[in-house]
């Protein structure tokens, strides 16, 4: 049966930013001024943190997709790295309404122990684009390295890929990034059942709706839907453009406040 729509990584990436912008206007607009008071205004703040909730799973499979096909893995978190500490005062002044706000540290930290998380799981396990042959690399038609050996049965993989992602989720939770633990986890699962869309889908459900523990859960999984529907094409725009736009949008967000006095 043919599928009547898809997305490529570009259009996925997009309903994620606006996602993201949202969920971010609801928290440094409303719900970090007087309008919280309001129930009218706290039903609105609600409902744009449920389309909120779309955003980091699509960030998380971002990540796990970009695991898979980035050409440089030391690049690609050294990126992220530098995204997240610039990012994290504009984070600080949305989320906390303060330069300095310890309580929370902003998503990219879990994007990137997410990467270094998959990384590790690759080398552990021997597979994945994140194995190297040392001095002797092979290449296939694409120009790729390919992979290496795999030292376990897959059914124990999994388990020892989660295994391996578990000091990198503790990280995660003592240093307060956005989603913590469970984020992490959930990067390392798009990434290791990538393969297996239909055990991807019910895994992710389930740990969503775990994740949660509420109604904000069933919204996050409208971004399995999406995930479902990639078509793994790239798609055209920069791909770059998130290393701008994230620390942008919340200065936005920010000065949007001030200007209104809210």
């Amino acid at each position: 049966m043919k599928v009547r729509f898809c997305f490529s990584a570009e259009q996925l990436k997009n309903i994620a930013l606006v996602s993201m912008v949202i969920d971010h206007a609801a928290v440094g607009l409303i719900e970090q001024s007087e309008l919280a008071s309001g129930a009218a205004w706290s039903l609105c703040g609600t409902a744009m943190r449920l389309v909120g909730r779309v955003a980091f799973p699509l960030f998380a499979f971002m990540i796990a997709e970009g695991a898979v096909h980035t050409r440089d893995r030391r690049r690609y978190a050294l990126r992220l790295l530098l995204l997240a500490v610039i990012s994290e005062i504009p984070f600080d002044l949305v989320a906390g309404g303060t330069w300095l706000f310890p309580v929370d540290q902003n998503t990219v930290f879990t994007l990137l122990l997410g990467l270094l998380a998959v990384w590790v799981g690759d080398l552990i396990c021997g597979t994945g684009s994140g194995v190297s042959y040392g001095n002797r690399e092979k290449t296939g038609d694409s120009g790729r390295k390919a992979v290496g050996q795999r030292r376990f049965p897959l059914e124990y993989e999994r388990y020892i890929r989660v295994l391996a992602a578990v000091p990198f989720g503790l990280a995660a939770y003592y240093l307060k990034t956005d989603y913590g633990f469970m984020g992490v986890l959930l990067i390392v699962i798009l990434y290791t059942l990538r393969t297996e869309p239909q055990f991807r889908t019910a895994v992710c459900i389930v740990f969503l709706f775990c994740m949660y523990m509420d109604f904000y859960g069933a919204a996050a999984c409208v971004a399995i839907f999406l995930i479902n529907r990639y078509n793994g094409e790239k798609g055209g725009g920069n791909g770059r453009i998130f290393y701008l736009f994230y620390p942008l949008h919340l200065l936005v967000i920010r000065g949007i406040k001030m200007a209104v006095g809210l």
